[in-house]
C-alpha cells in the first residue's frame, strides 16, 4: 500500500509530534508500505526531493520526502499544487494521512478531487480556549479557522485521547463511526531510570550547586496551554516552602521563550542559586536532567496527550500536574493532581508533596507497535470501504 503523509516538519526537525510520526511511518516501512512525506523545506542544506532517507543510521528504501517552502505558514499556503502532482504521478497512493491544523482542509479539497480516502489525526482541539491563550481579538480568527477545518469532510479522525475524541464529539458534532482514539504511545525503553549517566549527573550537581537540595524541574514549552505562567508566579512562595529547593526550566524554542526567560530572570535576580534556566537539552541529557529532579511541574490549562506527564513518570518521578483534560487519562505512578489555573495552588500542593500526600496511580502502557497495529487497522478498514 502507497500512502502519502503531508506533515509541517519531518526529520531532522525535532519535535514531539515529528517524533511520533517518524516512529508510525518507520514501523510501517518495515511492513512494506510505501511512504511518500510532503513536508517543509526548514532547512536548505537538505534536499527537496529525497529518496531513500536514512533515518535512526539506517536507509530506508521505500520512502521518498518532498520538501517545500522554508516556514510552516508557507508550507500550508503554497504546497497544496505540489500535493497535486504529487498525486497525479502516483495514482496509486490509497490514503492521505494529515494532521491539524494547516494541513486539514487541503487534504479535504484533494481528497474530493483525487477520491483518495484521508485520515485526520487530531492532537488537541481548543475551541473556547482560544479565548485564553491568543491575544485581544486574534482568538477570533482561531475559532473561526478550527471550526472551518470540521466543517470539511474527512473518513477518519483519528484522535490521540479520550478527551480529543470527546471534544471532537461535543464541540463539532462528529459522527462516531468516524472517530478513532489511538493513544500515543511513551518510550519506556529510552525513558528509563537504568540508562541514565550517573557520572554527568553528579558533575551537573556539583557545577550548578544542586547538592542535598529539593529540585523542582519544569521542561517544555512556554505556551500559555502548559500553564508556566502560573508556575512563575508561584516562584516567591515555593522559595519560602522549604530552604533546600532549587528550580529549573527547560526551555524548548517557541515564539513566547524569551518573555517567559524574562519574567523568570527578574526572580532569578534575587535568588541567583535557587533558580536555574536553560535552553533546550539534548534528549539524553534532558533524561539526566529528570533523573536528578525530585518534583516535575507540569502544570497544563489543557493537553492533548501529555508528553511530559508521560514521559516523567516513566522515569519514576513525583508529578505535580492539573486534572483536566487528557491528563488523568494517561498518568501513573506518584501524581498530585490540582486545580487548573492557579499559583497558589500549586505553592500549596508543592508542600503536599514534600510530606508525601500523592496519589499513587495504577501503571499504564503504552506501546508504539499496538499504536501503529491500529492505524493499520483503520488503513485496511477505509480501502475496504465503498
Amino acid at each position: 500500500m502507497k500512502i502519502l503523509f503531508v506533515l509541517d516538519y519531518f526529520t531532522p526537525h525535532k519535535g514531539w509530534l515529528e517524533t511520533v510520526f517518524e516512529n508510525i511511518i518507520q514501523r510501517l516501512t518495515n511492513k512494506w508500505y510505501e511512504i511518500l512525506i510532503l513536508t517543509s523545506h526548514f532547512d536548505k542544506k537538505l534536499e527537496k526531493i529525497e529518496t531513500k532517507p536514512k533515518t535512526n543510521n539506517y536507509e530506508i528504501v521505500n520512502m521518498t520526502i518532498y520538501r517545500t517552502w522554508k516556514t510552516r505558514s508557507w508550507f500550508i499556503i503554497n504546497s497544496i499544487l505540489l500535493w497535486a502532482k504529487i498525486l497525479k504521478n502516483n495514482k496509486d497512493i490509497k490514503i492521505i494521512h494529515t494532521s491539524t491544523y494547516g494541513w486539514a482542509i487541503p487534504a479535504s479539497i484533494l481528497w474530493l478531487l483525487f477520491h483518495k480516502k484521508v485520515i485526520l489525526t487530531i492532537h488537541e482541539i481548543f475551541w473556547k480556549l482560544w479565548n485564553i491563550y491568543k491575544w485581544k481579538f486574534f482568538w477570533f480568527f482561531y475559532r473561526i479557522f478550527e471550526n472551518l477545518i470540521f466543517q470539511f469532510p474527512y473518513n477518519i479522525y483519528h484522535c490521540v485521547s479520550t478527551y480529543t475524541l470527546n471534544s471532537l464529539r461535543i464541540s463539532y458534532n462528529i459522527q462516531d463511526k468516524k472517530l478513532k482514539m489511538i493513544h500515543n504511545w511513551v518510550d519506556t525503553n529510552f525513558w528509563n531510570p537504568e540508562k541514565i549517566d550517573t557520572e554527568k549527573i553528579k558533575n551537573f550537581k556539583k557545577e550548578y550547586w544542586l547538592e542535598n537540595s529539593i529540585i523542582l524541574l519544569y521542561y517544555w514549552h512556554a505556551w500559555k496551554s502548559k500553564g508556566i505562567d502560573y508556575l512563575i508566579q508561584a516562584i516567591p512562595e515555593i522559595l519560602k516552602t522549604n530552604i533546600k529547593i532549587k528550580i529549573i526550566f527547560n526551555l524548548i524554542d517557541c515564539k513566547r521563550k524569551n518573555k517567559i526567560k524574562q519574567k523568570v530572570f527578574n526572580y532569578k535576580k534575587n535568588n541567583p542559586e535557587k533558580i536555574l534556566i536553560f535552553d533546550w537539552f539534548k534528549m539524553e541529557d534532558l533524561r539526566n536532567l529528570i533523573a536528578l529532579s525530585d518534583i516535575v511541574i507540569a502544570p497544563s490549562i489543557s493537553e492533548w496527550f501529555g508528553s511530559v506527564h508521560t514521559e516523567s513518570v516513566a522515569m519514576w518521578k513525583t508529578l505535580l500536574t492539573t486534572n483536566i483534560a487528557s491528563i488523568p487519562e494517561v498518568a501513573r505512578w506518584k501524581v498530585k493532581f490540582i486545580n487548573p489555573g492557579s499559583s497558589q495552588e500549586i505553592k500549596k500542593w508543592i508542600q503536599e508533596i514534600l510530606e508525601w500526600k500523592i496519589e499513587n496511580i495504577p501503571t499504564k502502557t503504552f506501546s508504539w507497535d499496538n499504536n501503529v497495529n491500529q492505524i493499520e487497522k483503520i488503513y485496511q478498514d477505509l480501502l475496504h470501504q465503498i
